[in-house]
């Protein structure tokens, strides 16, 4: 009997190895292409699609992302299930092979074994991620990180270096690095006992899921937004709850409400300014989260010196809210240095699961000597958000964009055809984000506000890319 592929219409007289599963089929090409899809977003900033499965029927949500093709979806359940049914009868035909090579033949066979024996201990959630990898490009003009275009002020710059040099590096470093929050305590009049520093706000995401999971184990952030919210989730078997964000990219209160009363998350993750769409979430919902919210709510707050709008000083008022903030996004992305403020009784649990001698000495070092000089950073961020709302508004001008307003040092902007364009602009040597994916996403990119005269650049290519 003739099969179909579901996604490309080849059939079985053309194509081997085409899988069926009810109604709908599936050939190894298109298997592996859209494999491929899924792992980007998987490692990416973010993933969003609609609908069920049409093989198994299973929704969107938690671990489950859904790929929509033509006139057909496929899970990503159901993608490894099925990769693994083609492993299978590979390995079966292996065998048979090996019978016939001798010794050679014998290793082969130890070697699938020992990848079989591996693969059944790994995490079913861990299997189905990627490993997070950025795609490398050599352009002059780099526009995809988010982190800032200035170098450190030369005087700034000798002061790091000498500091350094005085660094027994034959030494563990301080454990709970008391300098630098010390010098953190100061600068915003948190209390000491409230701060816990980490390498990255990553390692901090970890460190709250692994204290903060004890209940119903289920974690609560809405999407698109950061990546590793999800990463982090999945790699401790917690059950993820995503709810989409409102047509303006802002939190749809009344569903999140409505997921938080269902579930009862022992989390909730809220990026605010959110990544990649760039808006500060409102007020109004942020508090109506922390009301009803009887776990953990986690503000990440990375990108907050862009909005001149933070949260911490309502950790006095709520005690079970958690801010997050990051080096970054303002300078210093090299030392990967994120900061933890919280209820002591909540930071003396997190620091129970901080593995030892967690930040190195360098990067507590030159940390200090940049809070002793900090008057430098307020200045380039401030150049930031000016030059961030200029190239906001040539963008606006520039026919073919649609463009979202921004809190944060990048904007997220959507054209008619964001693979062409994203490739374009890497001919003449300009990295930006491609964020192109079926659902809210579809065509947009994410450009980094950089320096203005390498904004100038980006805002000239696009508007001839888009001309010609």
């Amino acid at each position: 009997m003739e099969i179909r592929c579901s996604f490309c219409e080849i059939t079985s007289k053309e194509a081997t190895g085409i899988v069926q599963r009810g109604e709908y089929s599936i050939c190894p090409e298109c298997l592996k292409l859209v494999k491929e899809i899924l792992d980007e977003f998987s490692m990416g900033d973010i993933y969003e699609s609609r609908g069920a499965c049409s093989f198994c029927g299973g929704e969107l949500g938690g671990g489950r992302m859904v790929f929509q093709g033509k006139n057909v979806r496929i899970c990503n359940e159901c993608i490894n299930e099925i990769e693994a049914e083609i492993e299978e009868g590979k390995n079966k035909t292996v065998s048979r092979k090996t019978d016939k090579l001798g010794n050679e033949g014998q290793k082969i066979q130890e070697q699938v074994e020992v990848l079989s024996l591996l693969k059944s201990k790994v995490k079913k959630g861990i299997l189905e991620l990627s490993s997070y990898a950025v795609p490398h490009y050599e352009c002059p003009v780099k526009l995809d990180g988010n982190e800032s275009p200035f170098l450190l002020p030369t005087e700034v710059l000798e002061n790091v270096i000498n500091e350094i040099k005085k660094i027994p590096i034959n030494r563990y470093p301080d454990p709970e690095a008391n300098g630098v929050r010390e010098k953190i305590s100061k600068m915003t009049s948190f209390p000491l006992h409230g701060i816990i520093i980490g390498n990255g706000s990553d390692e901090l995401i970890g460190m709250i899921m692994a204290t903060f999971s004890g209940g119903t184990k289920r974690v609560l952030y809405p999407v698109p937004t950061f990546s590793m919210y999800r990463i982090t989730g999945t790699a401790l078997g917690l059950e993820l709850v995503e709810v989409g964000l409102d047509e303006r990219f802002d939190i749809d209160i009344s569903e999140t409400v409505k997921w938080i009363k269902k579930k009862n998350p022992d989390l909730i993750f809220l990026a605010s300014p959110n990544n990649p769409t760039g808006n500060r979430f409102s007020d109004n919902s942020i508090f109506e989260i922390l009301n009803h919210s009887k776990g953990i709510v986690v503000l990440d707050e990375a990108y907050c010196d862009f909005a001149e709008r933070t949260f911490l000083h309502l950790i006095e008022k709520y005690e079970n809210l958690i801010i997050l903030r990051s080096m970054s996004k303002v300078g210093f992305a090299g030392i990967r240095m994120g900061i933890l403020f919280g209820r002591s009784e909540i930071v003396g649990e997190i620091n129970k699961v901080r593995l030892p001698y967690n930040v190195n000495s360098l990067t507590q070092r030159i940390a200090e000597v940049i809070f002793d000089n900090v008057g430098f950073v307020s200045e380039n961020v401030q150049l930031i958000t000016r030059e961030r709302d200029r190239v906001f508004k040539e963008l606006k001008l520039i026919n073919g964009v649609e463009a979202f307003p921004s809190d944060a040092n990048f904007i997220l902007f959507r054209v008619n055809d964001a693979d062409r364009i994203f490739k374009e602009l890497i001919n003449k040597g300009i990295l930006i984000r491609n964020f192109n994916s079926p659902g809210r996403l579809e065509n947009c990119l994410r450009v980094t506000i950089g320096t203005p005269a390498e904004n100038d650049i980006f805002l000239g290519a696009l508007g001839e890319i888009l001309s010609s």
